[in-house]
């Protein structure tokens, strides 16, 4: 799921061709979120020499509200579903 996640968040790695901006950069952004809160729930959850304030907290929170809002308003477009069937399957070598 974090290969796919940062394979579309790279402009370089899945440029999307005819597709509406501003839905490829919604996915994107949901992309890079994902990865980014993976990346933290990991420290969280075994780096016991990260402190987490409130605020660090909270904003962990926003950005997952916030791809969340972004998903809804892209969740039915084509590029999306693909998305997340990428999600679940590795692509072929």
């Amino acid at each position: 799921m974090a290969k796919a996640a940062e394979r579309i968040g790279s402009p370089t790695q899945s440029p999307f061709h005819g597709i509406d901006p501003a839905t490829v950069h919604n996915l994107r952004e949901i992309a890079q979120s994902f990865s980014r809160l993976q990346k933290r729930r990991h420290v969280a959850d075994y780096d016991n020499a990260t402190f987490w304030t409130h605020t660090d907290a909270l904003d962990e929170v926003t950005t997952a509200a916030t791809a969340f809002s972004l998903w809804h308003s892209i969740k039915t477009e084509n590029i999306a579903q693909d998305y997340l069937v990428s999600l679940l399957i590795r692509p072929r070598s």
